[in-house]
């Protein structure tokens, strides 16, 4: 049995400007036990066309007060629109036969829209998108998240940090609290003089290759908005097609953190010595202690990195949630909150040497993944194969932080470890447009039962 029930707002609560005709819901919910305030959100949504035509312009989001069913807009933003407008072929097959009553999809336009969201702990919220409203103006909102300077060698700013992209690479070159101003982060040693290295690899007789030796990668992409502002570069590396990488950066106004995502795909099976992820290099008189969380010790590991012997390797494990670099005398760190490791294979399944996550010191100091890592370890010339079609990604939050204010010299690690690791939960509820047919069709490789005749398919009949 079904039913249709009609709803409004409760009497004496305004609605939202009727020039807008649609809208979508989306419940969102916090599930950690920590406020929420301005919290980035991004939500992936669908549209038909003839209700999408300037979606860069007539979306407002909008939250819902649980008592009193106010709504307050927040800050929006609307971007990555794509539009699939093939409609489905009905026409009648070559000897006149219908080939099917209804279409098997929809003209589509789809668009990311990110919002800044409040939900107290522990409580879910309702946020209402608003659309198509032909005579909606462009809405400009100011947060503290700027772009400036021209891609890859960006400049991003809010009101905690300043961020340098490399100029050649497009990768992380300095990075600066702005309540410590004279003890910015960098590195500007070792060839390409980047913080953020790699992905990189090391197929003898060629040179080893890091992402942060493109000069520049093939594709450079940039977003620029109030709520997210994103950098993405990706290419062949360099003198070795046989590998794709990306890097992708994603900042957001008023938190001390930005993400990381970086892919590596390998085209054609190579013999490699190196092939490592996840790496950040600084200049060693930056640096004075490191740390990190050891799963096996279940407990935190403090090393005094000022007086570690050069070319001294520090081992964890490739899972390690957190590592993070600190000078104790400047009060100030940066950490890695890694938030997905994943390796897989198409044609092949990985065959990974000893992976594991370590910290090396020279005239530099970096830590890094060894996805497989001959050439660190005892037989250090000998090679293994990385075969055609594996895939290796990550994703890291990436941390500048203050020292000495708290007793626990990490506890803005852990707080944010625990909020980026317990993201917001989305629910996205939609309406059922009247275009939408009452019966389900599937198109199958081969002829015979589907398992479906005599049976009811009306997803959305509102009768037996």
């Amino acid at each position: 049995m079904s039913s249709t029930k009609t709803v409004s707002i409760p009497q004496g609560t305004a609605g939202f400007d009727k020039k807008w005709k649609n809208y979508k819901s989306l419940i969102i919910s916090e599930t950690a036990g920590i406020n929420r305030i301005n919290e980035p959100v991004e939500v992936l949504l669908a549209f038909y066309p003839d209700e999408a035509q300037q979606l860069s312009r007539d979306i407002r989001v909008v939250s819902v007060d649980p008592k009193t069913h106010e709504l307050s807009e927040v800050v929006s933003q609307v971007y990555d629109i794509r539009e699939f407008l093939k409609e489905d072929d009905l026409a009648p097959d070559k000897n006149g036969v219908p080939t099917r009553k209804t279409p098997l999809w929809m003209p589509t336009v789809s668009a990311r829209v990110a919002f800044l969201a409040d939900v107290p702990a522990k409580t879910s919220r309702v946020f209402l998108v608003y659309y198509n409203n032909p005579d909606a103006l462009m809405k400009q909102y100011k947060t503290d998240l700027r772009v400036q300077g021209e891609a890859p060698g960006l400049q991003i700013d809010n009101n905690v940090f300043s961020v340098e992209l490399h100029s050649n690479s497009g990768h992380l070159d300095q990075i600066t609290l702005k309540s410590k101003p004279d003890v910015p982060f960098f590195h500007r040693l070792e060839t390409n003089g980047a913080v953020h290295w790699n992905p990189d690899i090391y197929v003898p007789p060629h040179p080893w290759t890091h992402t942060a030796d493109w000069k520049p990668p093939r594709s450079v992409k940039t977003v620029a908005g109030s709520v997210i502002a994103k950098s993405e570069v990706w290419d062949s590396m360099r003198e070795l097609p046989e590998v794709d990488a990306s890097v992708r950066y994603e900042f957001y106004p008023g938190v001390p953190y930005f993400i990381s995502s970086t892919c590596m795909r390998i085209n054609e099976t190579v013999n490699c010595l190196a092939l490592r992820n996840a790496e950040m290099v600084f200049k060693r008189e930056l640096i004075t202690h490191a740390a990190w969380y050891d799963v096996i010790r279940d407990s935190i590991i403090v090393y005094d990195v000022a007086n570690m012997p050069d070319l001294t390797d520090l081992k964890m494990e490739a899972d390690v949630p957190w590592i993070a670099f600190f000078n104790k005398e400047k009060g100030i760190g940066f950490a890695g909150i890694q938030l997905n490791y994943a390796n897989a294979g198409l044609e092949s399944p990985t065959r990974l040497l000893n992976p594991y996550f370590y910290i090396t010191a020279g005239p530099w100091i970096y830590w890094a993944r060894a996805l497989s890592h001959p050439f660190l370890s005892s037989n250090m010339q000998q090679v293994v194969p990385v075969l055609k079609g594996n895939v290796f990604s990550e994703k890291w939050a990436y941390l500048v932080f203050e020292t000495g204010k708290n007793s626990d010299t990490f506890a803005p690690v852990l707080d944010w470890q625990k909020r980026l690791t317990h993201p917001l939960r989305i629910q996205l509820v939609e309406e059922v447009d009247n275009r939408v047919s009452k019966t389900l069709q599937e198109v199958f490789m081969d002829k015979g039962k589907t398992g479906w005749e005599g049976r009811e398919t009306g997803k959305h009949a509102t009768t037996k």
